[in-house]
């Protein structure tokens, strides 16, 4: 299902999406996907009838060639041709940026405060060149191209991709839960179009989304420290990891089962201030600029995104009161926020990835500058939340604290996230049963 679903839309993107770097993937990465979903008919056809002894082999060697088919090789062939024929189509706005904000860095120039309208970019609406709409720690990933000239090895995509690469199975090999579910998780973050597509344009979300993944099995396996500092990284490459950090701050807990809100959070702020606050010193009117206002479409440029969100429809007739209604719209994001951590405060990283689902949901779809890829968060947060649900760490499989939250209570959490991931298809139902045996509370 799941990749028969990636083969209809590569299909349509190869035709219709507005980014020629996109439609060059989707044409590149429609037949991986088609051939995928030939051979696992195939294969539940034959099981159907003969079973295999070790279907799990099996499709993690299909996973892997899809991974291949469809991420790696689309991602080598656009940094080769970029190499030879130049930025033009090989390479979106996302690396150009980062690249060239790293070598004003190395030249000793603030990123923030000068334009990079110039060269590749000179084709891109004037507003483009002009932000870098990105924290200080998405530099990283420019500097060795900055540093090193052009080149195969230093392209951004290169360091974006092995960060994702090398934080993803780290993450997988200290949750626990099934095999099973664990490949489907990986499979989503990578190989699918939540994921190899966004790998192969350059954006740095897939890194992100890694490191938050990390940040929450750390934080459940009762390590807030370490926990902490990875998402104080992920926090400062990109503010889409902010909206994750107070659920698991109330929700982490020591090895005693006492609450490390304070430890994880202390380290976060440390490596965020580390990271943001040099250059927040050297012009925090340039940096809210780029970061914040220009993202939500408010500085004196308008962004180029344009994806069909509820909040871009409804400030498109009030180009005058865009401000207004970005701040309601906000507003209502953050409390549907507080009420959850309020009203059903989290006491187990399950509660807190759902949670956190739910608002970066709301925040996705009510933003006047519509950037509907992000949902790629919230997806993999409710996915993630089932490898989540195995309290083995907690000593009254309750959140560490002795106590269940109101919302777990009632089954809220759940009941929501295996309803989610059962409508998208990615949990099967003997695996659905097993869980909820599974998460039903001991009675008696």
């Amino acid at each position: 299902m799941l990749y028969g679903a990636s083969t209809l839309l590569a299909a349509v993107a190869a035709s219709a999406d507005y980014i020629p770097l996109q439609r060059q993937w989707a044409r590149l990465a429609v037949g991986p996907y088609a051939a995928a979903t030939a051979v696992a008919v195939l294969l539940a056809v034959r099981w159907r009838r003969w079973p295999a002894r070790r279907p799990l082999r099996t499709r993690t060697v299909l996973a892997l060639a899809v991974f291949v088919g469809a991420a790696l090789v689309p991602l080598s062939l656009e940094i080769g041709w970029r190499a030879r024929h130049g930025d033009a189509f090989h390479a979106q706005s996302e690396v150009l940026l980062i690249e060239q904000g790293a070598q004003s860095l190395v030249h000793g120039v603030n990123p923030y405060g000068v334009s990079h309208q110039g060269g590749a970019l000179a084709g891109y609406p004037p507003g483009v060149g002009e932000h870098i709409p990105y924290l200080p720690g998405v530099f990283a990933f420019g500097l060795p191209r900055a540093l090193w000239g052009p080149g195969l090895l230093t392209d951004a995509r290169v360091g974006i991709t092995l960060v994702s690469l090398g934080v993803a199975p780290l993450a997988l090999g200290l949750v626990g839960g099934s095999a099973a579910r664990r490949l489907r998780a990986v499979t989503v973050l990578l190989a699918l179009p939540t994921g190899a597509r966004y790998l192969t344009g350059g954006g740095d979300d897939v890194a992100v989304v890694a490191l938050l993944l990390l940040a929450l099995v750390l934080a459940h396996r009762r390590r807030p420290v370490a926990a902490g500092m990875v998402i104080g990284l992920a926090a400062a490459v990109k503010l889409t990891a902010w909206p994750l950090l107070p659920f698991v701050a109330l929700a982490v807990r020591d090895r005693n089962g006492r609450s490390a809100a304070g430890r994880l959070l202390a380290t976060a702020a440390a490596v965020v201030a580390c990271i943001v606050a040099p250059f927040a010193v050297w012009s925090a009117p340039r940096l809210l600029d780029s970061v914040l206002l220009y993202p939500l479409g408010l500085a004196d440029q308008p962004t180029i995104a344009r994806g069909p969100t509820l909040g871009r429809l409804l400030a498109a007739p009030f180009p005058y009161a865009r401000g207004v209604i970005a701040a309601v719209l906000a507003g209502i994001a953050v409390g549907v926020g507080v009420l959850l951590l309020v009203r059903w405060t989290p006491t187990r990283m399950r509660t807190a990835a759902v949670q956190a689902a739910i608002v970066l949901t709301l925040v996705i779809l009510l933003a006047t500058a519509g950037r509907p890829g992000y949902l790629i968060y919230p997806l993999n947060l409710l996915l993630w939340s089932g490898l989540l649900g195995s309290d083995e760490h907690s000593p009254a499989g309750d959140g560490g604290d002795g106590r269940r939250s109101r919302w777990h209570r009632r089954g809220g959490a759940n009941k929501l996230a295996d309803g989610a991931r059962e409508r998208l298809g990615l949990v099967a139902h003997d695996e659905r049963v097993a869980v909820r045996d599974l998460d039903e509370p001991r009675r008696g």
